[in-house]
């Protein structure tokens, strides 16, 4: 099956641990990576966000999908294992502090999920990967 790697790079104008409270708040995740709207988001006993199911819409088509995690490094990575009808992947985000500004590594990881999702992956994709810069830099840009 096809599949694509986007990644991109934010510097925000805050410190890391300011930048990882705002990881764990469900309504960052939306508008990041394709994702418009969080529901039932699940939150530990210690504040921290565990999961979520999400809605898309790409290319004119809404889906409902899930966020499990996939890797978590307290303070400097979060990784969710996302998936939904067509798609299934992997977003990750390293924290790198210097002071007062933490830079931001994403890496978001799309594969499709069968023949028919196959057809339509390039444009799928595309959308993802072309929202992926502007909505990092956005959340980054709200810190300032």
């Amino acid at each position: 099956m096809p599949s694509e790697t986007f990644t991109h790079i934010a510097r925000a104008a805050a410190p890391s641990d300011d930048v990882w409270a705002a990881l764990n708040q469900p309504e960052t995740w939306e508008n990041i990576a394709g994702i418009d709207r969080v529901l039932d988001p699940s939150i530990d006993d210690e504040g921290r966000l565990v999961g979520f199911s999400f809605d898309s819409a790409v290319a004119g088509k809404s889906y409902r999908g899930s966020a499990k995690p996939d890797g978590r490094a307290e303070g400097s990575l979060m990784a969710w294992a996302i998936e939904n009808s067509e798609i299934s992947g992997r977003i990750e985000v390293t924290l790198e502090p210097d002071d007062d500004v933490t830079s931001l590594h994403v890496t978001l990881d799309v594969s499709s999920k069968g023949m028919l999702s196959s057809m339509f992956f390039p444009v799928v994709a595309s959308t993802i990967g072309a929202g992926l810069p502007r909505s990092v830099d956005e959340f980054a840009a709200g810190f300032a």
